[in-house]
């Protein structure tokens, strides 16, 4: 006979009376069990209830703590009835209210008995039940699809019945939930929503860092796949609006959601990548049966979850979980279903060559436009070809022009954009059409979605292929706010940063770029959260031109311009930064480069005695890194003909007095062929103060006029007409001499 503790017992023993080993065991002591259940809604209020099992709840019993097994049952000492007292929390999921009692309860437990508990009038209580529930329905859920994730053994925090409607959150850890209105259902009573919130959480918790990353729609997207792959049903939400009717259809009839057509509000542009999963997964059920077909879709989804940063970088991703053998190149055993899916949502990553203008000359009838598309699979019906398009304007004029037809001859796709004029910027964009009716559009950009080239003979003033060490070249670069190790990361090199970055493998000549965070040992290819660095040019000559521009190759990530901000200043004038959608949180439009551009930025207006000097900044919130600059081929040009002093009008010339020309006379035209102008550090007629901008609150309004309207032209307190190198942050002086002497020669670049 052996007494023991855990657990509690008392047994018979039997031993074999020759040998001593043990040949059977029985328990002496009498115990009672019982289960624990939630009658809750199975999806929504509306519709059907259904009783749960209470997995791993703690309770008391008989005063003793204890939790639920893994099947909702509890078990004591004797035969007798017990009593059970229970909040709503276990070690796995702690269910709290904001507002309202939280939910305890104590009943007695009948030996093989069950104890239903539920809280039918009381949206409170209830709301705790049914968190409790379905959160647990979830974790498992997932636990099945990675039971490797360390993250589902810890303790989730459920919040619920916040003084709040129509919504509900997650944190990246914990998921929230708002009490119900009129219009509205309590969240927490939605078992959708509960997925779709724990997707969230899921999702910044199964990040592979250094590979994958957090963006908001494509996370929205995943969470509305989770909810529906558990449910089975691709309307999203049913019962938000206390009816029926889905907050979202993830398959709705007679649409397919397409990238990049329909980014918009991130809960709208994550259906793209939930609706490419929803086919997908339809696709392997019907080819491999219900079971075997949503663990493969769930499988390859979570792949994506694991390892994409976005929406478009989910294709990829599909394919690596497809892939049997490390080589993508001979195809996948699913790729036909997997183009054909990812295809119809704007999502297949086809590569293109196309012909790489950047400066061409006036003189052309036209620009012809090469294109010849890369990646496609012969073996897959309707992967091919149909049609190709360009569709152009000029950057400075929105004036909608015809679209230009492509030819084909083999595989190669030409078209022709009409003559403009020189001095002209020209954008343009292709769009590719597939047998299948997919289509692409190239660039792949939404934050600067057409690629441009120059019209006009350019005269090189400055020019260096980062072949050579910029930073013994007179280049510098400096931390101007934040803190911490490497985040002035500003560096020089051969491009080594991982995908997640999507940052280049290779310079777009020679071997060498400059940028943030060219990746490589202890480096992960991203720039860092809330810091502001740049990098400065020397000091470059220009001379008399007028029209001089900054020519160069750009391959930049950032986020949308409401969060992170890539800028570029001359003569710390801005002159060009990346788009901003300026919608809040919803503000989702990151500039993605996925080759090298070629970026024309004038510079008129920007030179002061001459001179200029380019910066590029970087300055970043809290939140969302990508791979930043990386910059080739820098070249800062003018226009041949633009020559102020000449007394010959051209371009962007507003004015030009030959010798007169003159930055401190009044009334005069400027030696940069500008017409005076408030701002301009000289006092014209009309104003009565000038200190060489256009800010208000330095006793000199931004009218140039002295407080109060006075006329008296005296002393303002400025100092005009002066030119200071550049100045940056807390009056940071910074002084680089011109290094070296470089040839002014014309040229044409144009290929």
């Amino acid at each position: 006979t052996i007494d023991s503790t855990a657990p509690i017992g008392k047994w018979q023993v039997y031993l074999d009376a020759k040998t001593g080993e043990r040949v059977a065991k029985e328990q002496v002591l009498r115990f009672g069990s019982g289960t624990v259940e939630f009658h809750v809604p199975r999806r929504h209020p509306l519709g059907e209830r259904a009783t749960f099992p209470a997995l791993d709840l703690d309770v008391n019993v008989d005063g003793k703590a204890q939790s639920t097994n893994a099947a909702g049952q509890l078990s004591w000492q004797g035969i007798a009835a017990v009593n059970v007292s229970s909040a709503v929390t276990g070690p796995l999921i702690d269910v709290s209210s904001v507002s309202g009692a939280p939910f305890a309860v104590n009943f007695v437990l009948a030996d093989d008995g069950t104890s239903v508990l539920e809280s039918i009038e009381d949206e409170v209580a209830e709301a705790q039940l049914a968190t409790f529930i379905h959160a647990r329905i979830v974790k498992d859920y997932v636990r099945n699809i990675n039971p490797n994730l360390a993250w589902l053994d810890t303790q989730l925090p459920v919040r619920v019945n916040i003084e709040d409607d129509c919504n509900a959150f997650s944190d990246g850890n914990s998921i929230n939930f708002f009490l119900s209105s009129g219009q509205c259902a309590n969240t927490a009573l939605l078992a959708d929503v509960v997925y779709h919130e724990f997707g969230h959480s899921m999702h910044s918790n199964s990040i592979i860092e250094g590979v994958g990353a957090f963006d908001g729609a494509f996370s929205e997207g995943l969470s509305d796949y989770l909810a529906a792959t558990i449910t089975g049903d691709p309307a999203m939400g049913v019962g938000f609006f206390k009816d029926e009717s889905p907050l979202r259809h993830i398959d709705p009839l007679d649409k397919e959601h397409v990238w990049p057509d329909d980014v918009a509000e991130i809960h709208f542009t994550g259906i793209i990548f939930a609706g490419a999963m929803w086919d997908l997964r339809k696709i392997f059920v019907e080819k491999f049966g219900q079971e075997l077909g949503v663990e493969m879709a769930d499988r390859y989804y979570y792949g994506a979850v694991q390892r994409a940063s976005n929406i478009p970088a989910t294709y990829v991703e599909i394919l690596l979980e497809d892939d049997d053998d490390g080589n993508l190149s001979n195809g996948t055993p699913n790729i036909c279903d997997i183009n054909s899916v990812f295809g119809a949502h704007g999502l297949r990553l086809v590569n293109i060559e196309s012909g790489n203008l950047s400066v061409v000359g006036p003189e052309m009838d036209g620009y012809q436009v090469e294109l010849k598309v890369l990646d496609l699979v012969p073996q897959c019906p309707g992967d091919s070809v149909s049609s190709a398009t360009i569709n152009w304007q000029l950057r400075d004029d929105n004036t909608p022009t015809d679209p230009v037809a492509m030819t084909q001859s083999g595989e190669l796709y030409t078209g022709v954009i009409p003559r403009a004029a020189e001095g002209d910027v020209v954008r343009y964009r292709l769009t590719v059409e597939f047998a299948d009716g997919s289509k692409k559009t190239y660039p792949e950009n939404l934050g600067d979605p057409y690629y441009e080239f120059y019209i006009g003979e350019v005269v090189e003033l400055f020019c260096t292929d980062f072949e050579n060490d910029p930073f013994a070249n007179g280049w510098t670069h400096a931390l101007a706010a934040g803190s911490g190790e490497g985040a002035d990361d500003w560096s020089w090199g051969a491009p080594n940063a991982p995908r997640a970055s999507f940052d280049p493998q290779a310079a777009y000549s020679g071997n060498s770029v400059v940028g943030n965070d060219l990746g490589g040992e202890l480096r992960n290819g991203s720039y860092q959260s809330s810091i502001t660095n740049y990098l400065l040019s020397p000091t470059i000559e220009i001379g008399d031109y007028s029209d001089v521009r900054l020519q160069y190759r750009r391959w930049l990530n950032v986020e949308d311009g409401f969060f992170d901000k890539a800028t570029i200043y001359s003569n710390n004038q801005p002159v060009w930064t990346n788009f901003n959608s300026d919608n809040d949180s919803q503000s989702t439009i990151h500039h993605t480069d996925r080759e090298w551009r070629f970026h024309d930025v004038s510079l008129i207006g920007t030179p002061v005695a001459q001179q200029i000097q380019i910066m590029f900044e970087l300055k970043t919130d809290q939140g969302l890194e990508l791979g930043g600059w990386n910059i080739d081929d820098f070249c800062i040009v003018a226009n041949q003909n633009s020559v102020c002093g000449d007394s010959r009008l051209y371009g962007p010339e507003e004015c030009d007095e030959g010798g007169a020309n003159s930055d401190t006379e009044p009334n005069a035209c400027r030696t940069s062929c500008l017409a005076p102008s408030c701002g301009d550090g000289v006092v014209d007629s009309g104003e009565t103060c000038d200190d060489g901008n256009t800010e208000d609150g330095d006793r000199c309004s931004n009218s140039c006029l002295l407080p109060g309207g006075s006329e008296n032209t005296g002393d303002c307190g400025c100092t005009v007409g002066a030119y200071r190198p550049w100045t940056k942050g807390n009056s940071l002086l910074l002084l680089l001499a011109f290094m070296g002497f470089w040839a002014v020669r014309r040229r044409r670049r144009q290929q």
